[in-house]
């Protein structure tokens, strides 16, 4: 069964998917172009709708890569995101990075638009007053940002006439609140969120090269036994039991996929919950 959650003025699955190295990393590799359409094709066959990607991503190529695998699908059963590019922040260069996004992705419009990092030399403003020109150009339909912390929320919040939805961060057992580019995470940037009614989109969700560290602990050995679970949807699990939290796992095998979908069946008790949250702390 989905898990749905709010996301501004929608709710879409609390485990989406996300594309970070499909079709490339910062430059295009169209060596397995088929499999990942297959991928994305496959995680919307079992709901899971919401499709995060990025200009950035193979330099533009995965969103080629999302816009080919959603083609044939109606366009109001999905939820696109994609994100701007750090050095694509002044007024015209965001306005041009959208559009092409667009014509990448094959689509009229994306349902949210996210400053993938703040560009210290770039204001805010400028970029944010962009933003509120595409929502008004019905280009983007809601707005947000990605790793910024509380300063730079309270920024763009001040300047933006149109609200900022969601702030995509780094946030995970293994990263509470040391991340690769911001601190503060569960302690700080969360409860700024929740309180401002910013959804928390939660990135490297199973902790990546770390993962074996989580597989391996004996309390999610032991939650994966009890639960019936792997030790993936137990992490997934934590996550999305959170007010306000949701995910975008990636992933290039298709059991793999199945599983995380799974993961929002996945009640976590509330006293396992706090032995979870008491067991982890950013090891």
């Amino acid at each position: 069964m989905i898990m749905l959650k709010k996301l501004g003025n929608t709710e879409v699955p609390a485990i989406g998917l996300g594309t970070w190295e499909m079709g490339g990393r910062m430059e295009a590799d169209r060596s397995r172009d088929s499999h990942w359409m297959d991928i994305i094709r496959k995680g919307l066959e079992i709901g899971l709708s919401h499709i995060d990607t990025a200009e950035m991503y193979g330099n533009g190529h995965t969103e080629e890569i999302v816009g080919e695998a959603i083609k044939d699908i109606p366009r109001k059963q999905l939820f696109i995101t994609t994100k701007v590019w750090s050095t694509h922040l002044k007024y015209n260069d965001l306005l041009r990075a959208c559009e092409n996004s667009l014509k990448r992705l094959k689509t009229d419009y994306v349902d949210l638009y996210l400053i993938h990092f703040p560009n210290p030399s770039i204001p805010i403003e400028e970029s944010i007053y962009a933003m509120n020109i595409l929502v008004e150009q019905k280009l983007v339909k809601q707005i947000g940002v990605s790793n910024f912390g509380i300063k730079d929320l309270e920024t763009a919040l001040k300047h933006s006439s149109c609200p900022i939805v969601a702030n995509q961060i780094e946030y995970s057992l293994l990263a509470r609140n040391k991340g690769t580019y911001l601190d503060g995470a569960e302690s700080e940037i969360i409860p700024y969120c929740r309180k401002k009614q910013i959804a928390v989109i939660a990135w490297r969700p199973l902790g990546k090269e770390k993962f074996n560290l989580l597989a391996s602990h004996p309390l999610i050995m032991k939650l994966s036994e009890k639960y019936d679970a792997t030790p993936a949807q137990i992490a997934l699990s934590w996550l999305i039991q959170q007010d306000n939290i949701l995910t975008i796992p990636k992933t290039s095998n298709y059991q793999h996929l199945i599983e995380n979908a799974r993961a929002m069946d996945i009640q976590i008790e509330p006293d396992d919950f706090i032995r979870l949250s008491q067991s982890f702390k950013d090891e």
